[in-house]
């Protein structure tokens, strides 16, 4: 704790203050006693300033023993002060204050048990002092001696009563100064030292954030409030191609200007890919808070993203090779089956040896065949096609869905059993066939889901959807339910598990649903079956008569 309290700052305003006292206590004595009354006790005091400078001196030199050169000094005052405060004008004169100066003083530099030692020390001197006013000691004390002149300043009148309690008071609240002001010492270098700890602590958290934030491969833009630059590191620096002048600099390119609009804008995208001299940079932004959780400025994040552009680039150009090549292969093996077929009927017709049945049946296999890979086609075609569903069209669903289940239970719905919910009515804007086509997408998966199972069943229900504003068709059958690892790839085009599937049954399905302004969702569930939600926008109110027969 001394180590920590006598510091050589605080030592040597210790030994300023401590002379500038002493001074003092010459100065009150020469203007209340006079100089030829004290004049040569008062010679003491240049002594101890002697003194004072001489232990300065040693502990300047050798600072491991200052502690000792500083209880030597306290004592020497109080034993100096003793003999002053008796000269002028013994224990309860004006002078014995001085004490607590001393006593405090004490606290001050050597802390609580410093502080309480020298309160005890005087307040020795202090009880020695009245002790002498009314031992035998004043009788025997030499005549004509300075000490003659002393002894007889002390008041006759003092009772031993009020020396006694006025020696007590003192001895009292001399120890209350002493372990206050060493407390106080002892708990103001504390705290000074937990600041100092702080500060040092910033200052590092500082430096590191800094050699952190000049290592990053991103560059940091900060601007404060006011549209100020605040900071920018190395990264941005080289980004910007800016130089050590940086503040001027960065106010003339686009990124600045992007962030103090960003800054003022309600509602900016946060993320936004900008090209600048054949680099690409993703620059996310956002603000940054004070102590107080307050915006302080806003700041961006600069990634050159460049390579990872140009790599995703080729990546695309890479899945759009590998799906031309799913979508070659796939189409190759539909229309072979066809093709096949049309081969063979035409190679029986050609030897014309078919009566006129048997070659209407071999002409209506080729038309039926031909048919059906325009249809292959036009299924392929759909994947590239844009939308261009007419949103001034009017469509009933109930039709919709009546027409899906007609051309299920005629085509593929097998012994599935099919049933239909409809609430009522609903009219949406959109192509009334390729709602159908929708619909059937979905109801076909079902089917071939069932095929397998006993009492399989399909419910196709129409009602409005708890989302306002839209209306729901659901599709629901009993099946097995569909796998996790299958679940995660449902959507993908070309993905099938069945043997001669296309993939495409659902992703033309979700494709209708959007072109619509809808959506589709997949629930699923182990046992117990699977479901299709497809929620689309009702027509506004007005729209009271629907169009059935699809885009005209």
């Amino acid at each position: 704790m001394y180590k920590d309290i006598l510091t050589m700052t605080r030592r040597t305003w210790f030994q300023v203050g401590r002379i500038i006292v002493l001074g003092l206590f010459v100065l009150f004595g020469i203007l209340f006693l006079g100089w030829q009354s004290v004049g040569k006790v008062y010679s003491i005091v240049g002594f101890v300033v002697v003194l004072s400078v001489f232990l300065d001196f040693l502990f300047r030199r050798n600072q491991k023993e200052r502690e000792w050169q500083v209880w030597v000094q306290f004592i020497l005052d109080s034993i100096l002060a003793s003999v002053l405060i008796r000269m002028a004008g013994g224990f309860d004169g004006p002078f014995t204050a001085f004490f607590f100066i001393h006593t405090f003083t004490a606290g001050v530099f050597l802390g609580i048990r410093g502080g309480l030692v020298i309160a005890v020390l005087d307040s020795l001197m202090i009880a020695s002092m009245a002790f002498v006013t009314f031992s035998s000691l004043i009788d025997v004390t030499p005549t004509g001696s300075a000490f003659e002149r002393l002894m007889h300043t002390v008041p006759s009148n003092i009772s031993f009563q009020y020396a006694l309690l006025f020696v007590l008071i003192y001895v009292g609240f001399l120890t209350i100064t002493g372990l206050v002001s060493g407390y106080l010492s002892q708990h103001l270098l504390l705290e000074k030292g937990r600041s100092e700890g702080i500060l040092r602590e910033l200052r590092e958290a500082r430096t590191v954030s800094r050699e952190i934030l000049e290592s990053l491969s991103d560059g940091i833009l900060v601007i404060d409030n006011s549209g100020n630059p605040v900071s920018i590191n190395h990264s941005g620096r080289e980004i910007l191609s800016l130089g050590d002048k940086w503040r001027e600099g960065v106010c003339n390119t686009d990124i600045y200007t992007m962030l103090k609009e960003f800054q003022l804008a309600e509602s900016m995208p946060s993320v936004i890919e900008l090209s600048m001299d054949n680099t690409i940079l993703e620059c996310r932004m956002g603000t940054f808070l004070d102590h107080e959780g307050n915006s302080a400025g806003a700041l961006v994040a600069m990634t050159d993203i460049t390579e990872t552009f140009e790599l995703k680039r080729q990546l695309q150009e890479q899945e759009k090779l590998a799906a031309i090549g799913r979508l070659s292969s796939t189409m190759a093996h539909e229309i072979r089956n066809p093709l096949a077929s049309m081969s063979g009927a035409a190679h029986i017709l050609q030897m014309g040896t078919l009566d006129w049945k048997k070659t209407d049946r071999m002409t209506e296999l080729i038309s039926h065949q031909a048919k059906r890979i325009s249809e292959i086609i036009e299924g392929y075609l759909e994947l590239s096609r844009e939308s261009k569903v007419s949103y001034t069209n009017s469509v009933s669903l109930a039709a919709v869905v009546n027409e899906a289940i007609d051309v299920a239970r005629q085509g593929f719905g097998g012994l599935v059993k099919i049933e239909s919910h409809i609430e009522g009515d609903f009219i949406v804007f959109g192509n009334q066939a390729r709602l159908v086509q929708l619909l059937t997408n979905i109801m076909r998966n079902s089917v071939e889901v069932l095929e397998n199972i006993i009492d399989g069943k399909i419910i196709v229900s129409l009602l409005k959807s708890s989302i306002d504003g839209m209306v729901e068709l659901s599709v629901h059958d009993n099946g097995p339910g569909i796998p996790d690892d299958v679940m995660v790839h449902i959507f993908d085009p070309f993905f099938t598990t069945k043997k001669e599937g296309t993939g495409l049954g659902l992703f033309v399905a979700r494709k209708v649903a959007r072109d619509h302004r809808g959506r589709m969702d997949i629930e699923s569930e182990s046992g117990v079956g699977t479901t299709v939600k497809v929620s689309i926008p009702i027509a506004p109110p007005d729209v009271v008569t629907a169009e059935t027969g699809g885009n005209k």
